[in-house]
This record gives structure tokens, sequence and C-alpha cells, in this order.
């Protein structure tokens, strides 16, 4: 910081109030700017963070990336840290709990800002921390703020658009084990089925490497020449759905001129994608407004402990692909 100083000409604490995003002269920008890239100097966040103990830094942690949606929710949760001055550490977890874990180690170890994670380990109340933490879609403890999607509205959601657009024998199909909000979702459809006196039936597959095989096995022992069973599919995932679709429009099922299909997610690969999963939509952008928000309130200190003000459940809706009439 004194080189740069030297080299633009100004006090070090200008320099300081520079990097540190106070209020600087236009023209003292310009020329610590200049100095810094002339100097090729970079801020030691870590050193930054020792020196104030504050971290501008924010984990989140995530079964995968390796998925529309987790892809998605993770462009919307960068910007929305962006936006409040808080750059993001992307953490893979694979479902595993030993790395979730390891992860949280992490986040206490190098004293990072905030905490958001979306879990589906088993790791009951992950491991004590003193970092702000938000949970989407699975519970921790009361303390955590939570963020979900209206997972049942969804599933009910889902069973209605089916019926309206002329299904009469409904099919909910999933991979095991089907729980959490999956199971919520489920309940949902199954739900409003019953309510409405409409035919449904339930197919999981086992989970295993290779479980697209048992969803061909059952469309093959429900299939009579060229027609299935079933004329309306729900599945608590787009990724299921999917599947799924091609394997009935491999028998030479006609989808959806007799069979419909909708999954639950509803996230596009890059963003002039066009729909072509009738889908379930989760607000990916909304979650991440509101984890942050929550995440923000626990560092400012106003948050609450009590349960129903932690937890928030944001509304979905549905979005017409090709795969629905």
């Amino acid at each position: 910081m004194n080189d740069v100083a030297s080299l633009a000409g100004v006090s070090r604490g200008s320099v300081s109030n520079y990097i540190n995003g106070k209020k600087t002269k236009p023209n003292t920008q310009k020329k610590i700017a200049e100095a810094i890239a002339e100097l090729n100097y970079v801020p030691n966040a870590t050193a930054r963070s020792l020196k104030t103990s504050q971290s501008n830094f924010v984990v989140f942690i995530i079964p995968t990336v390796n998925s529309p949606f987790f892809s998605e929710l993770s462009y919307y949760m960068q910007q929305e840290l962006q936006k409040n001055g808080y750059k993001m550490i992307l953490c893979n977890s694979n479902n595993r709990s030993e790395d979730e874990i390891e992860y949280i180690q992490m986040a206490n170890t190098q004293k990072v800002a905030g905490l958001i994670t979306m879990s589906y380990a088993d790791a009951a109340n992950l491991i004590a921390t003193d970092i702000p933490l938000v949970s989407i879609e699975k519970k921790v403890s009361d303390q955590v703020p939570l963020v979900v999607s209206d997972n049942y509205s969804g599933g009910q959601l889902a069973g209605e658009t089916l019926v309206k657009s002329g299904a009469k024998r409904l099919l909910f199909i999933s991979k095991a084990p089907v729980r959490n909000i999956s199971a919520i979702r489920e309940q949902g459809f199954f739900d409003y089925c019953h309510e409405h006196n409409i035919t449904v039936a339930k197919f999981v597959t086992r989970d295993i490497a290779n479980f697209v095989d048992g969803f061909a096995t059952f469309i093959n022992k429900n299939t009579v020449n060229t027609t299935f069973k079933y004329d309306g599919i729900f599945s608590d995932s787009d990724e299921f759905a999917s599947d799924f679709y091609f394997l009935l429009t491999q028998k030479g099922i006609n989808v959806p001129k007799d069979v419909q299909i909708i999954g639950f997610d509803g996230a596009r690969i890059y963003s002039r994608q066009q729909i072509f999963l009738s889908s379930i939509k989760q607000p990916t952008a909304e979650i991440a407004k509101s984890s942050v928000e929550k995440l923000l309130s626990q560092m400012n200190q106003k948050t609450t402990t009590t349960a129903s003000h932690n937890h928030v459940t944001l509304p979905v809706h549905f979005v017409k692909g090709m795969t629905t009439l």
C-alpha cells in the first residue's frame, strides 16, 4: 500500500479507503487504480479479514452444479451476494455428509462472513457453528432460517394441470428414496388426485447406477403396442421426467398427444433456452434473494429464534413446455 500511495502521489489512508470501498475523490480513485494496475497489486483478503475481524466471503454449499436447477440457483446467489458486497465460495457436497461437514469446518476455520447450505445429507444439525447460517429446502433447527419453495402446492398444481389438460390415469414417478421435499411434492400430487377422485399410481425405480433401466422395464410392462397404461405423468424432478419422456418416445408413444408429462424445477441451461419440458417452476432468483436477506439479518443481529419468522415459503408456478397439451 505504501508503494501504491507513493506511485499515485496520494496518502496511504486514501489507498486504504479506496481498497475498502470507502468514498474517495474520482481523481484520486483514477490515480490509485492506475498505480495498482502498474504495480500488479492484489489485496490479500485473508490479511484484511484478520485485521478487521470481518470477511466478505460467504460459503454456499449445494449437492452438485451438474444440474440446471443448481446451476441457475448458484448464479442468482452469486449475483445477490455481490450486490450486497460479498463474494461467494461455491462448494459441492455430492450429497455426502462428510463432505458437507468438511466445508462447514473450513468455513469456521477461515471465519467467513456467512454460510448458506442446500443440504440433502443426513447430518443432524450439521455441526456447531457460530457463523450466520441459512438453510435451503431442508430444516437444520428452529434457530436456523429456512427458505423453501411451496413443494406441496407444486404437487397439487401438477395434478390439477394434467387433469385440466385431459389426463385421466395419472402416475407419479421418481427414484428411491422419495423423502424430504420429494415426499412433500408427491403428497401434494396424491392429495389432489384423491380429493378429485382421479385414478393415480406410483412407480419408484431403485437407487442404483443404471436406475433408468427400472423406468424402461416399467414402461415395457405397461405398454401394449404403442399404448401406455397412463396418460398423465408427474415427477418430483425434471431429470426423471426427462428420462421418462425419452424412453416413452423410443417406444413410439406420442408425447404429449397420448401421454403428458410434468417435472419439477423448471430451470434452464442457458437464459435463451426454449422451454421443452413442462414443469413446476421453482423461483430461483427469489430463493437466492430471500436467503441472502436472512443471512444479512443475522449478521446485523436482527434475527429471531422464533421458527415461524425463520421459515420462508416461496410460491411456485407452472411453465408450459412441449410435454403437455
